[in-house]
């Protein structure tokens, strides 16, 4: 009888143990219609909770988590491609599991910066526009961090993002409005479907803030403007009253260029883009026609006529692009595997003129484009492009007559084109508008006389100038790069062959009018002919020191500029995680192993203790 009372008992404290060890507080537990999540245990408890921690600080921190928005988060245990579990965040587990261990942190902007390490742990890190030295200098107060703009249980998926940041941005910055947040963050957007892996420049601000933003303001950004939300970029005056403009700014789509011109898009019914009849020149400051006959055949449809070097990752099949403008992935390739793992796979970062030459030249691809379309940054140009020879296009010797050949110039294989220490980007800036014009590095000469040092006496470089130096300002390129190329008005920008196109080949050629030289494009007076200027060459020459150079010879290779300052690191590489599910089936198998260990314990024990043992035999 004993006994079976004993087993009762043993029972029992099995089942309280049980019930203790494995379902913890006893709170009513969620139901689900399909298997639980992973992480339902901490949802039962957090879904309604309304209590609240106090942290050293006395700041309070809410332990109430939003169900709905989790649930719709792509950190959810109910994303079943890439399931994100409370403890993957909540770390370290051993503080999380429950019974929970106390907070370590003192303040709130404590607990911001730790969560911002979990974040970093798994997504590369970036702090877009507000990572520059100027505005951690203006800033008030701390800069946000991941769970400031992002959330923390509410977190959008990436196409969702700018709906939700706006919302964010005017927590902190308390003057400004919704609009003003949506405005300011707004991508550049393109038209339509871009070719494969292109993303925009805005997904490279994230990172690269800085040339982000200076790149904004450079010519290559500012190709293509809406004059709508930005009324600066219009430069025509629509004031001027003038038969070659036929149509008004409000029929203006947007604007194309605005350094030497400026052209005009319109969109028809069909959702074809088209130039109108007219361009502003900007130095004459004169409108003037611009095929007024044929302006609408479908021949001379933007995107298809000359939209990709307009435009970035342009698609030839549907001729959808990623954005207005000369963006990140004209230069650097198609980003979308970059952004995905930046750690790994990095974009075109290499010197190389074709990729200027890609846009900065004249021809026809193979497959019939006035462009190459196929070309992208890495490969070889001229797979993709055959540069033109026409004579409405150059000169006899190979240099441009038009505007966009600047590349073709530079490969006609002066001494510059031919050193390995100079070529584009040496005189222009790429990723800011530079100090010169036509973002140019420095002011000319100042330019040309970083490398080219000897010449910096200019009047003994130019004999015979001093007179002319008296009433005009002579650069080195008056010489070296002659206006004899036509952009806007005739000869209004420079040769860039660097081979100073000499007076005897306007002999050889037939004259002046078929083949220009440097010198007869200033000496235009009676007499100052082809003939003239290599005379006077002579003469000059012979008066040169024995044993020199010849005074109008090329001078020497230019000096190799310093190499370029490395890059600090973008961020941290992102800590390797080992995720271990605990397993909450082999955590009740060890309670219910112990508890029956107890019980058997329990029941040896009071049974030796209640029955006595017998001595002796009946």
């Amino acid at each position: 009888m004993v006994s079976r009372k004993v087993t009762i008992l043993a029972l029992l404290f099995s089942l309280i143990v049980i019930g203790i060890l494995g379902f913890g507080s006893g709170r009513i537990r969620q139901a689900y219609a399909a298997d639980p999540p992973l992480d339902h245990a901490c949802r039962d408890c957090h879904g309604d909770s309304e209590e609240e921690i106090t942290l050293p600080s006395g700041e309070t921190l809410s332990l109430q988590v939003p169900l709905e928005a989790l649930n719709n988060s792509p950190h959810s245990a109910n994303n079943v491609d890439t399931p994100v579990i409370c403890l993957d965040c909540h770390r370290p587990r051993m503080q999380y599991q429950y019974p929970h261990q106390p907070q370590s942190v003192e303040s709130r902007q404590d607990f911001r910066l730790a969560v911002t390490d979990r974040c970093q742990s798994c997504h590369y890190p970036h702090n877009p526009l507000h990572s520059g030295e100027q505005i951690r200098e203006q800033a008030n107060s701390e800069l946000p961090v991941c769970v400031d703009c992002h959330g923390s249980h509410q977190i959008d998926y990436s196409d969702d993002i700018l709906n939700s940041m706006p919302a964010a941005c005017i927590e902190c910055h308390t003057g400004r409005t919704v609009e003003w947040a949506a405005d300011f963050i707004a991508p550049r957007a393109g038209w339509g479907e871009a070719a494969e892996g292109y993303v925009g420049s805005d997904r490279c601000g994230g990172c690269h803030e800085e040339k982000y933003f200076s790149w904004r303001e450079t010519l290559h950004a500012k190709m293509i403007q809406n004059p709508a939300t930005n009324p600066e970029a219009n430069v025509g005056d629509f004031n001027r009253i003038d038969p070659d403009r036929t149509f008004e700014l409000d029929e203006v789509l947007y604007t194309i260029g605005s350094r030497w011109k400026q052209r005009y898009l319109t969109q028809d019914e069909n959702g074809d883009f088209y130039i109108l009849p007219a361009q502003w020149n900007v130095e004459d400051a004169e409108w003037i026609a611009y095929k007024p006959d044929t302006w609408q055949d479908q021949d001379n449809e933007w995107r298809q006529s000359c939209g990709s070097c307009h435009v970035t990752g342009l698609d030839t099949q549907n001729w959808g692009f990623a954005e207005f403008g000369v963006g990140c992935e004209s230069c650097h390739g198609p980003g979308a595997e970059h952004v995905s793992d930046p750690e790994n796979t990095k974009p075109f970062s290499e010197v190389d003129d074709q990729v200027c030459g890609s846009c900065h030249s004249r021809g026809t691809s193979p497959d019939g484009f006035d462009f190459p379309a196929t070309y992208r940054p890495g490969d070889n140009l001229s797979d993709h492009f055959t540069f033109t020879t026409a004579e409405d296009d150059v000169w006899p010797d190979g240099s441009a007559k038009k505007h966009r050949q600047q590349y073709m110039d530079w490969q006609l294989g002066s001494s510059m084109e031919m050193s390995v220490d100079t070529n584009c980007i040496t005189c222009h800036s790429v990723h800011d508008s530079g100090s010169g014009q036509t973002q140019l590095k420095a002011p000319l000469n100042e330019l040309c006389l970083k490398c080219h040092t000897d010449k910096k006496a200019i009047i003994e470089h130019v004999p015979f100038h001093d007179k002319a130096s008296a009433k005009h300002k002579f650069v080195c390129a008056d010489c070296h790069m002659p206006k004899m190329v036509t952009h806007a008005s005739t000869y209004d920008i420079r040769n860039h062959s660097f081979t100073q196109p000499k007076p005897q080949a306007s002999l050889d050629h037939g004259g002046l009018d078929i083949m220009l030289n440097a010198c007869n494009t200033c000496h235009t007076d009676l007499g100052e002919d082809p003939q003239w200027a290599i005379e006077t060459i002579a003469y000059a020459n012979s008066l040169a020191t024995p044993g020199s150079e010849t005074i109008f010879g090329p001078g020497p290779t230019p000096t190799s500029p310093p190499p370029p300052t490395p890059l600090p690191s973008v961020g941290q590489a992102p800590e390797e995680v080992i995720l271990v599910e605990t397993g909450r089936w082999l955590r009740y198998t060890v309670f219910i192993l112990l508890s029956v260990i107890v019980a058997a314990g329990l029941y040896w024990g009071v049974t030796s203790w209640l029955v006595p043992s017998k001595k002796g035999g009946a």
